[in-house]
């Protein structure tokens, strides 16, 4: 019986090291991936800015806030990690963003190992103290985004640590920071004076006054979340569509048209100004039949070619965005229409 127990026992010990075993991934199939820098040195500092950093079978590169970076790196057994070769771009930025941008490439030069700690990317020294901690690009609040409930509010976030976008009344600004366990605080906010009429300026009263209490992040199925101190949801915004913009004809590039963040477009015709909306669904995109113009007459041959173009858009059924081009195409994936960016 005792003996019997002892192997029960040693079974269980063994079964629970195997199940534990298949709760960590390998070190070096998670290194490799695009990062977002969210900590510097063991009591992870928060950085001013966005840092980045994509990690492939031998090299790196990246954005460091001011500059775009690039080097070697040999990723090695029992989470060995040696970065080598660093070179850059030679931009120059605010004094405070070129100190963190050389400590950053300082604590690089002394990383020589990683671990993968609760889905962060945490480099070490020497020592074994932590240098860098790095978050999943795809968990950073990077880009563009629209406010779930008010589609004119938007908000963009820009490497060099500030953001800026339109409330309901007046364009805004400021500067943000990123911590670790998705920290994130607007500071320095700003707006122009705009006057407007009586709800948009209370809504915007209480969006900057949400902006301010912002304490925390999460992004949840492509919505951005953002959260006060106690947790308390306060903010959602979605993901902007890569369609928002301005875009050139790629055959005509005088003519024009930009997709509005709130449903609206608005261009240059051949000959016209033009205004009208849009809906937009997926890779879906519906042109309204509220199109107007304004009314000046061109040749025979541009007056064709705005009517080519207006029917066209009125025909969009569809989208994609390939090598940076937009693609409009009908209900039957027909290309109609082909724009650059601007």
């Amino acid at each position: 019986m005792k003996h019997t127990t002892l192997v029960f026992l040693a079974l269980v010990i063994i079964g629970a090291v195997i199940f534990a075993a298949g709760c960590i991934s390998p070190a070096s199939e998670n290194v490799k991936g695009n990062w977002v820098l969210i900590g510097s040195g063991p009591d992870n500092t928060p950085m001013t800015g966005i840092i980045t950093i994509e990690i492939t079978d031998s090299n790196i590169s990246g954005n460091s806030g001011v500059n775009n970076y690039f080097g070697s790196v040999t990723i090695g057994s029992g989470g060995k990690l040696i970065i080598s070769d660093l070179g850059s771009t030679k931009m120059a930025g605010p004094a405070s963003l070129m100190i963190q941008e050389q400590e950053y490439y300082n604590a690089l030069k002394n990383v020589t190992g990683y671990k993968i700690i609760d889905g962060n990317l945490v480099m070490t020294g020497n020592d074994g103290k932590i240098l860098l901690t790095f978050a999943d690009a795809a968990t950073i609040p990077t880009g563009s985004w629209i406010l779930d409930n008010n589609t004119a509010v938007t908000i963009n976030f820009l490497p060099d640590g500030t953001f800026n976008g339109r409330a309901p009344v007046n364009l805004y600004f400021g500067t943000y920071t990123i911590s670790g366990n998705n920290g994130l605080v607007f500071s320095a906010i700003g707006s122009t004076l705009i006057a407007g009429e009586e709800l948009p300026m209370l809504e915007e009263s209480a969006f900057f006054a949400a902006l301010q209490n912002v304490s925390g992040y999460k992004i949840v199925h492509g919505s951005l979340v953002l959260s006060d101190k106690s947790g308390t949801t306060i903010l959602t915004f979605k993901e902007m569509p890569e369609i928002v913009g301005k875009w050139l004809l790629a055959s005509d590039k005088n003519v024009t048209v930009t997709f509005n963040p709130g449903g609206s477009l608005g261009g240059q015709a051949p000959v016209n100004v033009y205004g009208g909306s849009y809906t937009i669904s997926g890779n879906t995109l519906s042109v309204g039949d509220d199109i107007i113009s304004t009314m000046m007459a061109g040749t025979e041959e541009q007056m064709h070619a705005e009517f080519a173009f207006f029917s066209a858009l009125k025909e969009s059924a569809g989208y994609s965005i390939v090598d940076s081009n937009l693609i409009i195409t009908d209900k039957d994936g027909k290309q109609l229409l082909v724009f650059v960016p601007a």
